[in-house]
């Protein structure tokens, strides 16, 4: 039997919307200007509408339900299309738009992108904001679907058909030694690559880098030590400037990093695949011209790496 939706209106929508982005009906109604009792009237409307709970409060905020977020993409969608509809596509002015931009990004990648990122936002759009979450692959995915985040830069292996990318830069591994190391001269062997202990940064356990290297050493017959696991890849050239351990690591980074520490960077004796580092964003923002401006910085800025 279908559902009479004579009681779901354009602004329950828009309200819908700014609860599921603020998890809060005090926040919510403030940005909304109206009263908190107000606010907590179209929660209980949107739940008799929709038949569920929509938000559960857990600590200090209320946590949307997998019903909630089911519906907050067609939900933005829609308000999207009809403002679209309504106002025609207005455009975009760098110079004085307001936004804010999230993405997932590996540490070491913030590490050398974001500098470059930011200072090209702060002398083209002052209003232009970045929300820069924990990289976290396995979830970027659901996160670019629901709308959560704009970006993901990394590598998504096979991604759906509703996600779009293009490719920022291609990286190459390299050795990361101490520069005092007792046991490397001039040159790495594949028997010292194989036989000094390694680090490794383990950000996930289904780590792309870690098993390309593994899967690459193992076809010749070979594999590492690695004695120790870090959770963040800007530790990994520490450890080596500080200790017998050596790593592989992507080039860019350890170009960054030996700058500022004793650490020595060695051809591997080796062929390694290379890296695609590639940004990614969902279909339903292809054409915003917002997120093309965001898109073509974010390029830009990958240039001079």
């Amino acid at each position: 039997m279908k559902k009479n939706i004579t009681n779901l209106d354009f602004k329950l929508l828009q309200w819908f919307e700014v609860l599921i982005s603020e998890r809060s009906v005090s926040r919510a109604a403030q940005r909304l200007n109206i009263s908190q009792p107000a606010m907590s009237l179209v929660l209980r409307r949107l739940r008799r509408i929709f038949g569920d709970p929509l938000f559960v409060r857990a600590h200090n905020e209320m946590v949307p339900t997998p019903r909630a977020l089911e519906l907050v993409v067609p939900i933005r969608r829609m308000l999207n299309e009809f403002s679209a509809l309504v106002e025609g596509e207005a455009p975009f002015d760098s110079k004085t738009a307001n936004a804010q931009f999230s993405m997932t990004v590996p540490s070491y990648i913030s590490f050398l992108l974001l500098p470059r990122l930011i200072r090209r936002i702060e002398s083209r759009a002052p209003g232009i904001s970045l929300d820069i979450l924990t990289s976290n692959r396995e979830r970027a995915i659901e996160w670019l679907e629901k709308g959560e985040i704009d970006f993901r830069i990394g590598w998504i292996k096979e991604p759906p058909d509703t996600l779009r990318f293009k490719t920022l830069y291609t990286d190459h591994f390299v050795c990361m030694v101490r520069k005092s190391h007792p046991e490397i001269g001039r040159k790495l062997t594949l028997e010292q690559l194989c036989g000094i202990p390694h680090v490794r940064a383990l950000i996930h356990k289904n780590s792309d880098s870690g098993r390309l290297i593994d899967q690459t050493l193992a076809a010749g017959g070979m594999r590492i030590r690695i004695s120790h696991f870090v959770q963040d890849s800007l530790v990994v050239p520490y450890v080596v400037a500080n200790s017998s351990l050596i790593s592989i690591v992507p080039s860019r980074l350890a170009q960054a990093t030996s700058r500022q520490l004793p650490v020595r960077i060695m051809p591997l004796p080796l062929k390694f695949p290379e890296q695609n580092i590639a940004l990614y964003w969902h279909e339903r923002t292809h054409r915003d011209a917002g997120h093309e401006w965001m898109r073509a910085q974010i390029g830009e800025a990958c240039r001079s790496l």
